[in-house]
């Protein structure tokens, strides 16, 4: 089977994972008590779990902010494991457009997405894609999860309890 990292661009789809690396997938969950998860998975073309992360901070960030955090959250996970070619699927369209356009201004919002988009120039193609939320639910669980630290990190699998939902989106995939 061929690498799909080398598959020709000419017979490659926007929406399509198949000649695409990875696929990151990343969610951001807010809690009324001020804390903040993100949730972030990596998955090859087949839909294998490469790397999942996810981070709890205790911040009041509004949901924009709080989803370029996952993004970043992402974008980390990505560089850290020496990507080439991703695709970062979110649900919130607001970021996917603004990211797609490279525009940033001189808001709190635009701090984080130039640091989205500082890393993501480590890669040598990445495309931005709005999810809806049913799309992008192992993200939403893995960001819901209580870590043991800050953050927690895992390879080649993800944690047990978003398994169940890792393998209903392997199923949708297909």
């Amino acid at each position: 089977m061929p690498d799909p990292c080398l598959l020709p661009e000419e017979s490659e789809e926007v929406h399509s994972t198949s000649s695409w690396c990875c696929e990151n997938k990343c969610d951001a969950s807010i809690s009324e008590d001020g804390w903040v998860g993100l949730g972030a998975v990596a998955r090859d073309h087949e839909g294998s779990v490469l790397c999942a992360a996810m981070r709890r901070t205790n911040a009041y960030w509004p949901p924009p902010i709080a989803e370029a955090k996952a993004l970043l959250l992402a974008a980390k996970l990505g560089r850290r494991m020496e990507f080439e070619e991703v695709l970062i699927e979110t649900d919130c369209k607001e970021l996917t457009s603004r990211l797609s356009k490279g525009a940033t201004h001189l808001t709190d919002l635009d701090a984080v997405l130039s640091d989205v988009l500082f890393l993501c120039s480590s890669f040598s193609r990445v495309n931005w894609v709005h999810v809806c939320h049913d799309g992008n639910f192992v993200a939403h669980y893995l960001a819901r999860l209580i870590p043991f630290g800050d953050e927690q990190i895992w390879f080649n699998h993800a944690p047990v309890e978003v398994e169940p939902y890792v393998n209903m989106d392997t199923l949708l995939i297909e």
